[in-house]
């Protein structure tokens, strides 16, 4: 069944930041899964998969420490505010280690405000075999989904809702609970297409970048090239 899955994915590419060498995660999705590696000095977060998912390995070990210093809300706010679809993954059999000094209780919180607070998912693995793993799957399904997205022109929904939030879609970064989100918001699609940069980042997981994409294609022209039929566009 994996052989039949991987063959199906053939070809994928992941971006790695460059500290992650070490790791061998890199190296088992290289051989293992037949990645494309692309070495990267990432600004934020260790794995970047298409341009919508932003993973950010940490020991359990890190974690803890991440917790004490400060650094993983900082994380957190940033890989939301930029990307579509934040993740973290904690590698490590025992993620309340005690060879840190902090009370599992903290540990625990900070797993719940990261799930209900911040709304990023929180995935677990026992070493980097098991990470890679995991970066596997994910980029597997998130090339489906786009594969999926990539064959609306097929897909009619009858009903008014379904349109709205068909042609919410259809802008950069825009999954189907961002619509969703978007279109209870503003009320209507026009208001979304008018609303300000500004505006558009007043939405939960919705960043300055995807606004600006989403400002970008609005605001384009549409322009026919002389003897072709096709429309171009310039902003």
């Amino acid at each position: 069944m994996m052989d039949n899955e991987q063959s199906k994915h053939n070809n994928l590419s992941i971006k790695i930041d460059f500290r992650e060498k070490d790791s061998n995660v890199g190296k088992i999705l290289a051989e293992l899964y037949g990645f494309q590696i692309i070495e990267d000095n990432l600004k934020i977060g260790d794995y970047l998969i298409g341009n919508d998912v932003i993973v950010e390995r940490k020991t359990a070990i890190d974690f803890s420490q991440s917790i004490i210093d400060g650094r993983l809300f900082r994380q957190a706010k940033i890989m939301q505010q930029v990307f579509n679809l934040p993740l973290f993954i904690i590698e490590g059999k025992n993620v309340f280690d005690t060879s840190v000094n902090i009370h599992p209780n903290a540990v625990k919180g900070a797993l719940v405000s990261l799930t209900l607070a911040w709304r990023i998912p929180v995935l677990f693995s026992t070493d980097y075999t098991d990470t890679a793993l995991l970066l596997w799957l994910i980029a597997s399904q998130n090339y489906d989904f786009h594969a999926d997205i990539s064959a609306r022109p097929g897909r009619r929904p009858k009903r008014l809702l379904g349109r709205q939030l068909y042609i919410l879609q259809g802008l950069p970064g825009v999954g189907p609970k961002l619509a969703e989100a978007l279109l209870n918001h503003f009320g209507s699609i026009a208001k979304v297409i008018t609303a300000s940069d500004k505006e558009l980042t007043d939405i939960h997981g919705l960043g300055r970048i995807k606004a600006q994409k989403i400002k970008t294609i609005v605001n384009s022209f549409a322009y026919k090239t002389p003897g072709n039929n096709s429309v171009n566009s310039v902003h």
